[in-house]
């Protein structure tokens, strides 16, 4: 099926039989920067899989490469996440860690391959996503994408805190921050990769639009943060991609 097909299998048959989130809007994008901004060579990891909802969608768009999944439920759970990730997804590549991440160190995280792509969506304290993003992103592929789940959530402040808290640590030597925001999400990449991957989902959510019939409008717009500009993807307000564009290292146009 196309991808105008597989989201409207989604909403009618995936989100009805299995528990969990994953909105439209970041299907969307996680589904451009899988197939379409990045280079398909690269493992994908996911921490925090509970019934697989997130998983089902990622699965389909990785192709062959690994996908690591980490989280600390029982057997009967991971046999029923793997389970709906096989019904409605990709199961080819599945490499499951019963581990939990807070608990690990450098040393024992192993990949086959650098990530391309990290889901982070285990524990939404702050300690706990700052230490998977302190760990895992030194597994990634220098021009590696980090989602972040829950990031503005007024439930769970500490997605926030332990995002900008990384970002302006001196750990953080490779300079990762935030370059998009979508419907719950925040997306990280290196800081000199921002400008090419903020372009990049301005067209292709552009081109998203036209060709998926979306049936929800996701505004474009740009947003100060720390010491760049972030693109909103489900912005209140529609500002003109050309005008993001000449715009992403000013000062945003305050709309």
């Amino acid at each position: 099926m196309n991808f105008e097909q597989y989201l409207r299998n989604y909403k009618e048959v995936i989100d009805k039989e299995v528990e969990g989130w994953f909105y439209p809007k970041d299907i969307i994008i996680t589904y451009g920067i899988l197939k379409e901004l990045q280079k398909p060579k690269g493992d994908v990891c996911e921490i925090g899989v509970a019934y697989g909802k997130s998983a089902i969608a990622i699965s389909q768009f990785i192709g062959n490469n690994n996908f690591y999944l980490y989280d600390i439920f029982s057997e009967s759970d991971k046999e029923k996440a793997t389970s709906n990730i096989t019904k409605f997804g990709n199961s080819n590549n599945l490499i499951w860690r019963l581990e939990d991440t807070t608990e690990l160190k450098f040393d024992d995280i192993v990949f086959q391959n650098e990530l391309r792509f990290l889901h982070i969506d285990g524990c939404h304290e702050h300690s706990a996503v700052l230490s998977d993003l302190m760990l895992f992103s030194s597994k990634m592929r220098d021009d590696g994408i980090i989602a972040l789940d829950d990031f503005q959530d007024q439930e769970y402040p500490g997605v926030n805190s332990a995002a900008f808290q990384f970002s302006l640590s001196n750990i953080n030597y490779k300079n990762w921050r935030v370059f998009a925001i979508g419907d719950n999400k925040a997306y990280m990449c290196q800081k000199k990769y921002a400008e090419l991957y903020q372009k990049a989902l301005i067209d292709y959510i552009q081109k998203a639009k036209e060709q998926y019939n979306v049936p929800f409008a996701m505004h474009l717009g740009l947003r100060e943060l720390l010491d760049m500009n972030v693109l909103m993807c489900d912005s209140r307000t529609a500002w003109d991609p050309q005008v993001i564009k000449e715009s992403l290292f000013d000062k945003p146009i305050i709309g």
